[in-house]
This record gives structure tokens, sequence and C-alpha cells, in this order.
């Protein structure tokens, strides 16, 4: 049985993001959990998306984008789109402190306290939001289907961000 040309396509694609999201982050990253302890005052918590969030703006939100010494076209767009996104929509927010940008090479030693704190295995975003003084650690891995797609990347991380400082 033979298969129509966009199935083979699509299958096709599939398997080169999944081939070069593993090459580029080392893997899958672990699955994190809001501790079943309410947060206390200058905790850090682990969220996997934004409901696990407390009502309330962010009174910090850091941007931390991690990568390898060797890097590939994929964990090069995600910097730029990172870095257009933060400029094109956030620059008022990033002036005043609000939002900041962290881009590290996880190889680097002197980066070894902050690649144990955010458990980076590789090229990986990061949005670490400060809320009534807890710090809240959130992965974002969607960002690696848009890195070919620099108008969903940039939409997607727009409203991310929008979403955490909107009353700001």
């Amino acid at each position: 049985m033979y298969l129509k040309k966009s199935v083979w396509i699509l299958l096709g694609s599939i398997l080169v993001l999944t081939v070069s999201s593993s090459a580029c982050s080392g893997g899958t990253p672990t699955s994190r959990t809001l501790t079943a302890s309410p947060p206390t005052i200058g905790a850090t918590r682990w969220v996997n998306d934004f409901s696990e969030l407390p009502k309330g703006t962010a009174s910090h939100v850091d941007v931390v984008y991690f990568h390898r010494s060797v890097r590939c076209e994929a964990c090069l767009n995600a910097e730029n789109y990172t870095r257009e996104t933060l400029a094109k929509y956030f620059a008022p927010q990033i002036q005043s402190g609000l939002i900041s940008l962290q881009v590290l090479d996880m190889e680097l030693p002197q980066n070894s306290d902050l690649v144990k704190k955010f458990d980076a295995a590789g090229s990986s975003l990061y949005l670490s939001i400060l809320i009534q003084g807890t710090e809240y650690l959130c992965p974002n891995q969607d960002i690696w289907f848009y890195t070919s797609n620099k108008y969903l990347f940039v939409d997607t991380l727009r409203k991310k961000l929008a979403s955490l400082v909107e009353s700001s």
C-alpha cells in the first residue's frame, strides 16, 4: 500500500523535529510539579504551566536561555527569536527591570550553578517568575516546535510574557 506524498512529508517532519530536539537538548527534560505545601517567602517552586501560578502579576520575570557551546540552527533561532520578542514587545519592561534576559552557555564552568538550579540538560528556555516573594521556574518546551517558524515562536513567547506582566 502506498502512502500519499503529504503523509510521507508529515512523517519526515516529525522525525526531523524529534531528532533535532533530542540532539540539541540532550533528551526530554523531566517533568516537575508544584509541591503540595504552600509557597513561603523566598522559596523556589517548579511549575509546568501558568495555571499553577498564584493569582497576581509578576514583580519580575527572568527569561533564561541555555545553549551548548556548539549550536545548531534551531538553537540559534531560539535565541534570536527570544531577543526579537523582548526587543519588539517588551522594551519598556526590559528598561524598567521588570523583565530580564540571560543567555548562558551551559558548558561553561561559570554557569554551573544556574545549570543546576534549572536542571538544564541542553538547549532550553525557562521563565523564572517572581510573584509575591516566591520564585516559580517554568520550562518552555513548546518553543522547540516553532524554531523554524519565527511568527509562531514570537507569538507564543509574547503571549506568555504578556500574561505575566499585563497589568504592570
